[in-house]
């Protein structure tokens, strides 16, 4: 049976709300019509301070086999709730309570070249937890493993570029690999994301600092 097309809600770009109008995934990607995403960072304070990555499936159509945020996806039209829960149990199998997230907000991303023009509202949240990644699975197919790379330098590849043994888990046995900057999703490191990166950073040291976070995407 052929894959049904992802649709979704059409966003009005300059007042940043939704329209109602559903739209084709692969028009909005092509025609720059504004849509929303969510995205789920996982941070692990023990132990040591590490982000968690999800590694793209090798089948995936776009940046296949790189390290990408915990968990991202679209919004599917017609979902009015539990978004990044949805996205969470299917991506890396975690069942998530809202009151458990850091809401950092929107941010409004885009991205315009020879491929696609994209333009998407992307709604970030931050989640706390030291749960081992033996205790992550991935339900969907859409990742093949999920790696912890410590916070620090995640914040140096930003300005440098090295090799660091980091530990992943691919869903069956924990393995230790070596990564650098160019397993990781290009875009991560790419001007358009500069902004978004650094909030998100500065989110991250807030609480480690305060327990809790001032900062926001919007």
């Amino acid at each position: 049976m052929a894959n049904t097309e992802e649709i979704l809600e059409e966003w009005d770009w300059e007042q940043g709300i939704p329209t109602g109008k559903p739209v084709a995934r692969s028009i909005a990607h092509k025609q720059g019509i504004a849509h929303e995403g969510v995205h789920l960072w996982v941070v692990r304070t023990q132990p040591q301070k590490e982000i968690l990555f999800q590694m793209r499936a090798s089948h995936k159509d776009m940046y296949p086999d790189y390290l990408d945020i915990t968990v991202g996806g679209h919004v599917p039209f017609g979902l009015s709730g539990n978004k990044i829960q949805k996205e969470a149990y299917e991506e890396i199998g975690i069942t998530v309570d809202e009151k458990q997230l850091l809401d950092l907000g929107y941010y409004r991303y885009e991205e315009n070249n020879d491929i696609l023009f994209h333009r998407e509202f992307q709604h970030v949240y931050l989640l706390f937890s030291n749960n081992p990644l033996s205790s992550y699975s991935f339900n969907d197919n859409e990742v093949s493993s999920i790696y912890a790379v410590p916070f620090d330098y995640c914040k140096d590849l930003f300005y440098r570029d090295y090799p660091l043994t980091v530990e992943s888990f691919n869903g069956t046995a924990t393995i230790f690999a070596t990564i650098s900057k160019k397993d990781f999703h290009p875009l991560l490191f790419a001007p358009s994301m500069a902004r978004y990166m650094e909030i998100l950073f500065q989110a991250i040291d807030e609480f480690f600092a305060k327990g809790k976070v001032s900062v926001s995407m919007s």
